[in-house]
């Protein structure tokens, strides 16, 4: 009974302990904030503009995001990885070399990639990308912000500055939007697609500009005792498994509005977005557990299998009891919430329903991915993602043209029931343990 209701496991020190009680409080106040100016950003976003030009914006953002991925190549989940172990060993040079060679990939990937997006839209007809040219010309330098954000915002992470790593993201950004919205409508109370864009870009460069200040700052210390130049590691294999990892994690979040414009209104694309805005509340308590889980799992070796087991239960137990009460939001007040952005949103209560339902399954079974990614199991993470993703085009494409943006979210929650029932197998046949709320299924070992 104490395990089921989520009480502390007997197998974390108290140091651990410590860790994941202060990180899970400090996100938990920054992501509450975070939450109330996000959701003011989006509703005077969308109450500023119309469907078409608001559809329009989202395809771009989308596209946006898929090309930092592969701008950043793996490296923040390298970092991630990589700098806790290196602090803990007391190589401080390494984590310079590690963090500055990171950081010049990204800028020099930028203008490969990018440049070659662009040129490829530009010179060829692709569908629902060579007509919006001009537009990815403007959002173009929010590829190398966005990829520089994710980096470095990692970076600190790893480096245990939980609320530093957030605060850009998370409160800045969203406040800066809602700025640069008052100050866009000096000029006209409704905002085009070209604004929208060119907006979030400008948004995106300043919070740039803050976590290239913040790291800087963290770096003199690794800069002053960095008196010999380490030897290069190889880091090759690893980075390319967290690369594809990062690239299908991100379609899994972006598949189903990428295929959506094939079948539905462009509009539709918009009021899917704000659906699966507010189902993401559900990986909120997920979130929360992220910022100090990898650091924490990563520090522990692969042969820890006990400690393991015992930092995964009682995190799966916390994480699960603060998602029970989202979900219940969103399946009582979803009409009303949706209804704030405009009448034509509330079409999307279905699917809000079934993309929550979806997040809910990320914290009834675990940090699972987290465990594979941190202790040297990149390949099964990657093989399980590459499941899902196949699972959800397949769902995607079978249920759209028949329920439209609902048939999207049913997808998506399929999808989540098959990637995440594959990784509970493979955690339980690693380490002999499952979610304790599902205990009848997985018997500890």
């Amino acid at each position: 009974m104490k395990r089921l209701i989520g009480l502390p496991d007997d197998g974390v020190t108290a140091t651990d302990r410590r860790r994941i009680r202060r990180g899970t409080f400090h996100s938990f106040l920054i992501q509450g904030i975070s939450i109330a100016l996000v959701f003011a950003s989006n509703w005077w976003l969308v109450r500023s503009t119309d469907p078409q030009s608001y559809g329009v914006y989202v395809q771009v953002v989308n596209w946006v995001s898929i090309l930092a991925v592969l701008v950043i190549g793996g490296r923040d989940d390298l970092v991630l990885a990589q700098l806790p172990k290196y602090i803990a060993a007391g190589q401080g040079p390494r984590v310079l070399r590690l963090v500055e060679s990171a950081n010049g990939w990204i800028f020099l990937s930028t203008l490969l990639i990018g440049g070659g997006f662009l040129a490829g839209i530009s010179l060829l007809t692709i569908p629902s990308l060579s007509e919006y040219h001009k537009l990815f010309a403007i959002a173009l330098a929010a590829v190398y912000f966005s990829a520089f954000l994710s980096l470095n915002q990692m970076i600190l992470q790893a480096l245990n500055h939980i609320r530093l790593s957030q605060v850009v993201e998370k409160i800045a950004r969203p406040f800066l939007l809602i700025a640069g919205i008052g100050l866009f409508r000096f000029w006209g109370p409704h905002l085009d697609d070209r604004s929208l864009v060119l907006l979030a870009t400008l948004v995106s460069g300043v919070c740039c500009l803050l976590v290239g200040w913040l790291i800087i700052r963290k770096m003199r210390s690794y800069r002053a005792v960095a008196t010999t130049d380490p030897l290069a590691e190889r880091h090759g294999s690893k980075t390319t498994w967290f690369f594809f990892i990062s690239l299908l994690n991100l379609l899994g979040t972006k598949v189903t509005m990428l295929i959506l414009p094939l079948f539905s209104p462009v509009s539709d694309i918009g009021i899917f977005n704000i659906a699966y805005r507010f189902a993401d509340l559900l990986i909120f308590p997920f979130f929360l557990m992220h910022t100090v889980l990898p650091q924490l799992f990563a520090r522990h070796p692969p042969e820890e299998k006990a400690y393991t087991r015992s930092l995964f239960s009682e995190s799966t137990r916390l994480m699960t009891l603060l998602a029970i009460p989202l979900l219940l939001l969103n399946i009582l007040g979803g009409p009303f919430l949706l209804r704030l952005f405009g009448p034509a949103f509330g079409n999307g209560y279905k699917a809000l329903v079934y993309i929550s339902l979806a997040q809910f399954l990320f914290s009834l079974f675990g940090p699972t991915n987290t465990i594979l990614m941190m202790q040297g199991r990149e390949k099964y993470s990657a093989g399980c993602l590459l499941v899902y993703v196949l699972a959800l085009v397949l769902t995607s494409r079978l249920l759209l043209p028949i329920a439209g943006i609902t048939g999207g979210a049913l997808a998506i929650l399929i999808s989540s029931a098959v990637y995440n029932g594959l990784l509970a197998i493979l955690i339980y046949r690693i380490y002999g343990i499952g979610t304790p709320f599902l205990a009848f299924l997985f018997k500890p070992r």
